[in-house]
């Protein structure tokens, strides 16, 4: 397991520093293989990608703590963690902020940088959990809601969708914006929101999924509309919600390769 872990976490980073072309096309090439033994054969093709990142730099000196102190040194090692999450600049940017956050030690200042974290741990489990399992669909997950309501029905990767503040976000887009389709860009892929009357689903991709997927998206909202009845005894069943939510992202799955 600890292997596969760190194979997966080999494949986020080269795919992070933009080798994505060459990890593919040498998976690609040797589908067999599992990801451990891929990750592997591909250092061994390209010694380039197996160099060490660059050592942690310390971000603050050897002097007695505060509470305050304390949390911003865990924000430190937090942030080395997932700093190849980052472009460069925004990582020079973003140490830049721990640094003075290490001297004027604003509480407000904290909790911001405690969400920018957070939100760099949530893509990081994202990919790696995709990678370890080896899923290459384009289609990840998708949402049924009622328009700026509760969800109806949901399946894939849904953990990142369901988060508070992504969750939030998905709600009031779909409430506020009026019929039709819209994408949104997201850290782990594109959300493509489609509106109807009183229905939206909401389903993640890893790159643009085409017209075929947005006609059905389309279709099956005005279908969930056309048939109240039948929506509101499939939506009232945890199960049938569930069933029909596995059986579209199946078909997104299929059309959006």
């Amino acid at each position: 397991m600890a292997k596969r872990d760190e194979a997966a976490l080999k494949l986020l980073r080269w795919e992070l520093e933009g080798h994505g072309n060459v990890v593919m096309e040498a998976m690609l090439r040797h589908p067999t293989m599992s990801i451990a033994e891929a990750v592997d054969l591909i250092e061994h093709e390209n010694p380039t990608l197996s160099r060490a990142p660059a050592p942690a730099e310390a971000l603050m000196p050897d002097v007695p703590r505060s509470q305050a102190t304390s949390e911003i040194d865990a924000l430190g090692q937090e942030f080395q963690t997932f700093r190849h999450l980052l472009k460069p600049d925004e990582a020079k940017a973003m140490e830049a902020e721990l640094r003075e956050l290490s001297r004027n030690q604003d509480r407000g200042g904290i909790a911001a940088m405690r969400r920018r974290l957070r939100a760099l741990s949530l893509q990081a489990a994202f990919w790696s959990e995709l990678a370890a399992t080896g899923r290459e669909s384009n289609a990840l997950a998708l949402l049924i809601r009622r328009r700026g309501g509760a969800v109806l029905a949901k399946s894939g990767e849904t953990a990142y969708l369901d988060e508070s503040d992504v969750e939030s976000m998905v709600q009031r887009e779909s409430g506020r914006r009026g019929k039709g389709t819209y994408v949104i860009h997201l850290p782990v892929g594109r959300l493509v929101l489609m509106n109807g009357e009183t229905t939206s689903i909401a389903a993640l991709f890893r790159r643009a999924p085409g017209k075929d997927v947005v006609s059905v998206l389309s279709k099956t909202v005005e279908a969930i509309e056309e048939n109240r009845a039948a929506a509101t005894k499939t939506f009232g069943n945890e199960a049938l919600a569930a069933r029909y939510a596995e059986a579209l992202l199946k078909l997104l799955q299929k059309t959006s390769l």
